[in-house]
């Protein structure tokens, strides 16, 4: 009996192997990125402090004309809602 190359049944084995899918890597995707410089960050801090400035500039200008009036019915009814709901 000769043993060398490949016999019939092994030829079925090969065919099997043409058949089947080589495995497939999903495709990376980059992912998303925000930087925010050090600059910018410090504009908006700035930018949201000056509108609290602002806004506790005209009060206290309201409170030294006698124009500036707290309606305590109103804040009654809102701090009973805040801890009704």
């Amino acid at each position: 009996m000769r043993i060398d190359g490949q016999q019939p049944v092994q030829r079925k084995y090969d065919v099997n192997k043409l058949y089947q899918q080589p495995a497939v890597k999903p495709p990376s995707f980059a992912k998303d990125e925000l930087y925010i410089s050090n600059e910018a960050k410090v504009l908006n801090e700035n930018a949201q402090l000056n509108i609290r400035e602002k806004k506790l500039l005209d009060i206290k200008k309201r409170i030294d004309a006698g124009e500036y009036q707290i309606n305590a019915h109103e804040i009654a009814q809102k701090i009973s809602r805040f801890y009704t709901t």
